[in-house]
């Protein structure tokens, strides 16, 4: 047939028409309120699996559907693209968005002609409208189908449902990665915050600083620079302090309370994210209402721009005015500040790229900048763990929103241990989740999705099974179909139609 590709010897190309039925059988589903109900949302796209779905009743169906037969095809006809069609093995309704097929070819070979990619490029050339792409009745009955002999198509058949089976398991396999995966990242944090991942360097090193006595430094140094910048400002008013009075102005970070956190391994200290964070650089909470987006103006991260794997989403990032940005000057960014979301999704975590130094975050976001005495690594995975998570979900409020206070921000405690073990567990723990990050699911889901689509091509080229030239060619075969379905008309003609034939004839 003029443009269509060559078939094998004893296969050829027949109109949809010819060896497919397409059932238009609509009733009022109020007389089949325990049947079955069937729409296109119930059929998984390009796999033929059925989804969960209920009865009739159950869906409050109301307008008029198609009744369909165990052995038939059930054929979405809206977005075709979706490729959505099922084989039923029971009897029940279906969407009057669907076509219920009866065919005279094996019915497991027009499923998987259905699925197949060419089978779908072919329809979406004749699907109508486009904001609710459809295919029709006369479309869809024009369109060709390769047809092989019977016993290939049986060949065919098995063959195919036993290598797509492997897929199947192999792909239902590949489901539970992503959650194991999480599970071992979550695994690996908590061993490392725990002090387990770093048990043998601690067993090596018995002799390094303690954080408590590390801590107590930075709690001085940070009073220090405290007094050294209140006395600078006071000077500048001209104000020259009599006695130490002024001094007790100072507000030293909340003290934590470790009553319900875990045990420590020796030589560890807890501290808040209050006195981790530098004097001159507070947690703070950004931008409350930063208007229309402004074209070239200053960009801000939302909740909504943060991937769950720490990256930024840019495409849908927006920008303030510098007017805005400048009332909120305290949580202006810098490359290498760590962002917290704290509104709606709470914990998901990014840090700040260079391209976005000046930027600003949002009321729903809080700004951490890591000191310099401590990895913004270290701090980033600290906030991934279950440690800190675990007092985010104490600390959290709301209903429909949950969220954080910035008090709240300030007052999570971190596991701070000496110096030198915190570079060795960001070492450790970094080239173990490096591990899990080599793991692709979504491209190794689309190489099964691949290698299905892969398989249906070279069943419908005659590349599958072997052809044996003792079948009866699909010509015999759709000759017989022709006559049988020529056959079945005649029957259905009104009697006295035919007896007026009859007379004619005589």
């Amino acid at each position: 047939m003029k443009g269509l590709r060559p078939l094998p010897p004893g296969w050829m190309w027949v109109p949809f028409d010819d060896v497919v039925s397409i059932e238009s059988n609509l009733v009022d589903p109020r007389d089949f309120p325990d049947a079955p109900h069937i729409a296109p949302n119930h059929i998984e796209s390009k796999t033929g699996r059925l989804l969960p779905y209920v009865t009739v009743a159950a869906d409050k169906v109301t307008s008029p559907k198609h009744r369909f037969r165990s052995g038939q095809i059930l054929y979405s006809k809206i977005r075709p693209y979706l490729a959505k069609a099922v084989l039923a093995d029971f009897e029940g309704l279906c969407s009057a968005d669907m076509y219920p097929l009866s065919t005279w070819l094996e019915s497991g070979f027009l499923l998987r002609w259905l699925l197949s990619d060419e089978f779908t490029a072919r329809v979406s050339l004749e699907q109508g409208r486009t904001v609710l792409p459809k295919v029709n009745q006369t479309a869809l009955g024009k369109i060709n189908v390769p047809v092989p002999p019977r016993n290939e198509q049986r060949r065919i058949v098995a063959k195919l449902e036993a290598l797509l089976a492997r897929s199947r398991r192999a792909k239902g396999a590949l489901d539970v990665v992503p959650s194991l995966l999480e599970q071992f990242r979550q695994s690996v944090l908590a061993a490392a915050f725990r002090g387990d991942l770093t048990r043998d360097w601690r067993e090596k090193n018995p002799d390094v600083e303690p954080a408590s006595k590390f801590l107590e430094r930075i709690r001085t140094e940070r009073r220090h620079r405290w007094e050294e910048a209140e006395l600078k400002r006071m000077q500048a008013k001209g104000k020259v302090p009599k006695d130490e009075q002024w001094k007790t102005k100072y507000e030293a970070p909340a003290q934590i309370d470790d009553s319900g956190l875990q045990a420590l391994p020796s030589g560890w200290a807890w501290a808040s994210i209050e006195e981790v964070c530098p004097l001159d650089a507070p947690v703070v909470y950004g931008i409350i209402l930063p208007g229309d987006d402004v074209q070239g103006g200053v960009p801000y991260i939302r909740p909504v721009d943060m991937n769950s794997d720490g990256t930024i989403d840019f495409t849908s990032m927006k920008r303030t005015s510098s007017s805005i940005a400048a009332q909120y000057q305290r949580a202006s960014l810098r490359g290498g500040d760590i962002v917290l979301s704290i509104v709606g999704t709470i914990g998901k975590v990014i840090v700040v790229p260079d391209e976005l130094d000046g930027g600003n975050i949002t009321q729903s976001s809080a700004r951490l900048r890591p000191p310099e005495w401590l990895s913004g690594e270290y701090l980033r995975l600290a906030l991934l763990s279950s440690t800190l998570r675990s007092q985010y979900d104490k600390f959290r409020f709301g209903n429909a929103v949950q969220r954080l206070n910035i008090e709240h921000v300030r007052r999570l405690a971190i596991p701070i241990a000496p110096a030198e073990e915190m570079k060795f567990i960001v070492t450790r723990a970094t080239a173990a989740l490096a591990r899990a990050e080599q793991v692709q699911i979504v491209e190794q889901r689309q190489q099964f999705d691949k290698f299905e689509q892969s398989i249906l091509a070279k069943a419908f080229r005659g590349e599958l099974v072997s052809q044996d030239p003792t079948d009866e060619p699909a010509s015999a075969l759709i000759d017989r179909i022709r006559a049988q379905r020529e056959m079945a008309e005649q029957q259905q003609m009104p009697a006295r139609s035919k007896r007026r034939r009859e007379t004619t004839v005589a």
